[in-house]
């Protein structure tokens, strides 16, 4: 038995989960009759889909990244020989997706469940069509063995935002739309504190080289501090850091938060830290309701508007477009 991972065309999640549900697991792009595998008498880019074609026999197990939805991997098992139960049919509404594989659909699990390793989830990041995972093979046949239920229970605040963002992506193409979408379905996702575990994972992810924790708590009282991002400085005696201070509020936003966030600039300095940036991310409210708050030059506000923008972009690094 060998193991394998194989991407799908992710603008057509349902249609390649409706075909896996009928026995058959479909590779791109195959638009013509000459690109059959069998007898191939025109390339245009299949040729990328002989090494699966030869290579995945009756038995071998297949881990598919963003299926059935964002944030899902689903194990699949090839039915037969590969170059023997091969078919050629061209999709009559899609016009597309010629190259039919024999598979079964076994289970899904998400990427941050607590059964899968990290050598799989550093894979899982290859941008590969198609590629060989033996040596993850014991990885594997843990969560092969592992009951369904267990495979999606615990998720923690990165794979709600992650599925989060994958389901909203999935519905829409259009980056303003995804904007609104996205923003609207994370509000209705988290509230207070759970905002500030839901953004630091998400500026983990694209910022992965800096050290972002989370510094909420009964000491933020004294250091005004919700997440703290540091950066390294070429001077060994002190790093560079952003205090950010986030509330969940809406509408009027008192001057109470200046207050709060300028305990940050004493308090990280005793703690070796030069600060750069002092952040207030106000997650619901507009910018046009608080104009009192853009008079103090040494705190930046970020409000629905702009928080918006951010979690596009951090919506993006989840799901590689970035």
């Amino acid at each position: 038995m060998n193991y394998w991972c194989y991407r799908i065309d992710t603008n057509h999640i349902k249609f390649f989960v409706r075909e896996l549900s009928e026995g058959r697991l479909r590779q791109g792009y195959g638009w013509d009759i000459k690109q059959d595998l069998r007898n191939l008498k025109f390339d245009g880019g299949v040729r990328r889909n002989r090494p699966m074609f030869n290579k995945v026999k009756k038995g071998d197990i297949l881990l598919i990244p963003q299926m059935p939805d964002w944030g899902y991997v689903s194990l699949v098992e090839a039915t037969e020989d590969w170059n023997i139960g091969y078919r050629f049919e061209i999709d009559d509404y899609l016009y597309v997706f010629g190259h039919i594989f024999p598979a079964k659909y076994i289970k899904k699990f998400t990427r941050y469940n607590e059964k899968v390793t990290g050598n799989l989830r550093s894979t899982l990041k290859n941008r590969s069509r198609f590629w060989n995972i033996n040596r993850y093979s014991e990885d594997v046949e843990i969560l092969k063995n592992t009951e369904d239920c267990e495979l999606e229970k615990g998720q923690d605040h990165k794979s709600r935002l992650e599925n989060s963002i994958g389901s909203v992506f999935n519905e829409v193409f259009k980056e303003n739309d995804f904007e609104d979408k996205l923003y609207n379905k994370l509000t209705e996702q988290f509230s207070r504190e759970e905002w500030e575990f839901a953004l630091m994972h998400g500026l983990r992810e694209m910022f992965p080289y800096y050290q972002i924790t989370r510094e909420g708590g009964p000491d933020e009282k004294n250091h005004g501090t919700d997440i703290l991002i540091k950066l390294p400085s070429i001077l060994s005696n002190y790093e560079y850091a952003i205090a950010i201070q986030v509330k969940d509020y809406d509408r009027f936003v008192s001057d109470d938060v200046v207050n709060q966030i300028n305990k940050a600039d004493s308090y990280w300095n005793n703690e070796n830290l030069k600060l750069i940036d002092k952040i207030v991310i106000i997650t619901r409210a507009h910018k046009e309701n608080n104009l009192h708050l853009s008079n103090d030059n040494n705190v930046v506000f970020i409000f629905a508007e702009e928080l918006k923008k951010i979690l596009s972009e951090i919506g993006k690094h989840f799901i590689g477009m970035k």
